[in-house]
């Protein structure tokens, strides 16, 4: 069969932006073209689609995944301790411009949500000891985290997706917001984030977004509650447990 890039996107799991990038800047798919000029995937192309994401998913940069590719049987790596490390040295020796454009970079080169839940919460664990310089470290980090995450949100405005709020609720660490946003970029949704977790929340204020809220430990029967009341006053509202 053949499809669109917007099937094909959907099918994957891949924004067409990305799909785009692999084509041009690395050579991962080739696709067909119809005689207007727009791209035709095949069933081979998803399965390499597959593969890319596997190996993405093990930590391997974009940029080292064609040659991968090639090798019938190529052993799996796994790169993200690496560049935990990395980045960690980066900010223990005050690098923070480098550690910048490191994250920047990494959030070409990997999946988003691979980039938090292999590299940036595991970063943040790290820093998590209450300590004066350690509590330094990691609120420099999280100011990266939301600059990067902004700069996502920023460039999803045009998307065609539906419009979301993330906010938190209950919520003891408030840059689990922005990480919980920025594993949803590049989606195809045009996300707002309420920064801080508010003393008190109406979602009903805005009708006809959908929500995500970002709470700590279990929910509360009072909290279950809650929730059912506010569900029939918007156009969806789920819960992040984390």
């Amino acid at each position: 069969m053949s499809y669109s890039i917007g099937e094909f996107a959907q099918l994957c799991g891949i924004n067409a932006t990305t799909l785009r990038a692999w084509q041009r800047r690395y050579g991962l798919l080739k696709p067909m073209r119809t005689e207007g000029g727009h791209r035709l995937y095949s069933d081979e192309d998803i399965q390499q689609a597959l593969k890319i994401l596997d190996w993405l998913k093990k930590g391997v940069p974009v940029s080292q995944v064609k040659p991968l590719l090639a090798r019938s049987g190529a052993r799996r790596t796994n790169n993200w301790l690496s560049l935990q490390e990395s980045m960690l040295q980066r900010l223990k020796e005050g690098k923070i411009d480098a550690l910048r454009q490191q994250i920047y970079d990494a959030g070409r080169e990997y999946p988003r949500a691979e980039l938090v839940t292999e590299v940036l919460r595991p970063l943040r664990s790290q820093l998590s000891a209450n300590i004066a310089a350690m509590i330094t470290l990691r609120e420099i980090l999280d100011g990266l985290i939301i600059a990067y995450t902004s700069f996502c949100l920023e460039g999803d405005r045009k998307a065609p997706g539906d419009n979301y709020l993330i906010c938190g609720w209950h919520l003891t660490d408030a840059c689990e917001i922005w990480l919980e946003a920025l594993t949803r970029t590049g989606q195809g949704h045009r996300i707002d984030v309420l920064p801080v977790p508010p003393a008190a929340l109406a979602p009903e204020i805005f009708p006809q977004r959908k929500w995500l809220l970002v709470t700590s430990g279990k929910l509360t029967l009072a909290r279950k509650k809650q929730i059912e009341r506010w569900q029939p006053l918007v156009a969806s509202l789920d819960v992040i447990s984390l």
